[in-house]
């Protein structure tokens, strides 16, 4: 380890115990008396170059934060004719650092040109055009820091990734207090996906100067990136309350408040956005986004209508407009070929294909020629814990009475930390139908005893009850729940469970009445009463209730062959 203790400003001196490369140097800092003279300490390095230059101002370069660059500027500050050429040279690395890095904050000192070619210069010059600068000759903190600008100003290239790496890790170790150079190996680490090696050499960047807007957007991004979304926010907020134009960081805002469902906060972002940007396809379709979130179909619809008139192919915008189309104008069939559409244009897109998914489930319908179970096997090939392709392909197992393989991803499923609480109710249904009665037992009545007010946790326990023969608990609690006066639902499900633990056929099919008396779209209760009436053979009324199931299932390929089998039994 290395000690290195260096000046960046007047009345600090910081000391640096400096690690291996990805970890983050130990600051102490230390303020002495307003008397004392405050001593610049430096490594031991070659300056012949910068010799003649006051070393606490080369210092304050070095460190390249703003605040120690002006305060580089105060020590040098001359007229155009008294500058020497190492001066220069160093107030022209300052333009750069200020040009290149801090471009929100202001240069307000004249810099004199530079009348010789050097490598410093050189370097600039080259990172300028995309180019990382091999021929500095990194005789020097500057000449080894200098090509790695190119970081700053090009993501089109990577091949020199490995030489900014050492050269950086090499520029931390002759000057681990160095923003700049933290700065830039944060962008480089960032750049790479390493966002929490960028967060430690982003902090240091903070640590050591005043809160720059660049450096707070930096923090916010990597931590957005890490799903750190308050912290993201909070740091997005500090830079755009220094600079309230500052677009990334009011981007930044947007994206966390949206996903923080602070939705009126985002939408003021998004419209800050908007105001320097008004023609952002991103942010148009952003609003809209905002607009289908909060359930203002109308406004959302509007947006979508006027931004087709320029693009109907913009992927965020066939999402959006299925979605408009679905909840909205409850036209499934639109929606589908909406998403259809989208798929054709961008078939390996994850969102699209769990839309796609989702809307084959809901209508019964293929999408692409392919059906729910089949799009969502699409993601859970990619990512096998995505908890709502899972959802689907237990729903479109479940419609294919797969009970078994239904019970392995629904297991699956509930392993998962991040499953919905819904998920153990389909749960218990899939053991009651792959006669895993005991599970299902003790699933729903570790339920109950906790939650016997939940009127869903109620509905399962009753179920359980039933299906494994404890009729006299569930005949109690059924009793106890309608002269409680619970809702037309409940009471519609609580009848429809009671049928099975009466005797007598009229005892049955007055309770099956009733059910869909205080629900007629009881489904159940209307196919229970269907089965009844084709068991002895009065198809007529079979067909009926049949018919009002298919009505509320349209797309349910069992039930469309049990219709067309009584067809043909009523045309005999």
């Amino acid at each position: 380890m290395n000690k290195k203790i260096c000046r960046v400003s007047a009345m600090c001196i910081l000391t640096f115990t400096f690690y291996s490369c990805g970890s983050t140097p130990k600051v102490q800092e230390y303020t002495p008396d307003s008397s004392e003279a405050v001593p610049i300490t430096m490594p031991k390095r070659d300056r012949s170059f910068f010799s003649g230059v006051s070393p606490e101002a080369l210092a304050a370069i070095e460190n390249g934060s703003p605040d120690s660059i002006r305060y580089a500027y105060s020590i040098l500050r001359s007229n155009a004719s008294d500058y020497t050429e190492q001066e220069k040279i160093l107030l022209n690395v300052a333009k750069a650092f200020f040009q290149i890095l801090w471009t929100s904050e202001t240069l307000n000192f004249e810099v004199p040109e530079v009348s010789t070619q050097n490598s410093y210069i050189g370097a600039i010059e080259s990172a300028r055009q995309g180019i990382y600068d091999l021929s500095t000759g990194n005789k020097d903190f500057l000449t080894i820091l200098l090509p790695s600008l190119v970081l700053a100003i090009s993501e089109s290239r990577t091949d020199y990734y490995p030489q900014a790496q050492e050269a950086l890790t090499e520029a931390l170790k002759l000057n681990g207090s160095s923003v700049v150079a933290n700065y830039l190996m944060g962008i480089l680490c960032r750049r790479q996906g390493d966002y929490e090696a960028a967060l430690r050499y982003f902090s240091v960047c903070r640590e050591n100067s005043s809160d720059g807007i660049e450096i707070l957007y930096a923090l916010a991004d990597c931590n957005y990136k890490l799903k750190r979304y308050e912290e993201a926010y909070s740091l997005a907020k500090a830079a755009s309350d220094r600079n309230p134009y500052y677009k990334p960081a009011l981007k930044i805002c947007a994206e966390t408040c949206f996903v923080l469902n602070r939705l009126d906060e985002c939408e003021a972002y998004v419209g800050r956005v908007l105001q320097q940007e008004p023609e952002n396809a991103y942010y148009v379709l952003f609003r809209a986004r905002i607009l289908i979130q909060k359930n203002d179909y109308i406004r959302a619809a509007s947006l979508l209508d006027v931004y087709a008139r320029s693009d109907t192919n913009s992927r965020d915008y066939l999402v959006l407009r299925a979605k408009v189309q679905k909840e909205w104008n409850k036209n499934i069939s639109s929606a589908a070929q909406t998403i259809e559409k989208a798929l054709e244009l961008y078939p390996d897109d994850s969102e699209i294909i769990l839309t796609a998914a989702s809307l084959a489930s809901e209508s019964g319908n293929r999408i692409g020629g392919k059906s729910a179970g089949e799009l969502a096997a699409v993601i859970l090939e990619k990512d096998s814990q995505n908890i709502s392709a899972q959802q689907i392909r237990i729903n479109d197992l479940m419609q294919k009475k797969q009970w078994n393989e239904a019970y392995k991803v629904s297991t699956a499923l509930r392993q998962n930390k991040n499953a919905p609480a819904s998920s153990v109710y389909t749960h218990i249904s899939i053991c009651l139908a792959s006669d895993r009665k005991e599970e299902a037992w003790n699933l729903a009545s570790s339920l109950y005893s906790k939650k016997s007010d939940d009127e869903t946790v109620v509905q399962n326990y009753v179920k359980v009850l039933v299906a494994t023969g404890r009729t006299g608990e569930a005949g109690r609690i059924i009793n106890q729940q309608i002269e409680n006066n619970c809702s037309s639902k409940m009471k519609s499900f609580l009848l429809y469970e009671h049928s099975f633990i009466v005797s007598g056929e009229e005892a049955v099919l007055a309770d099956l009445r009733n059910s869909l008396t205080a629900n007629p779209r009881n489904k159940d209760a209307l196919y229970r009463l269907y089965q009844i009436y084709y068991n002895k053979k009065e198809y007529r009324k079979a067909q009926y209730y049949l018919k009002q199931v298919v009505a509320l299932s349209p797309a349910d390929e069992n039930l469309l062959k049990l219709n067309a089998e009584l067809e043909t039994l009523l045309s005999k």
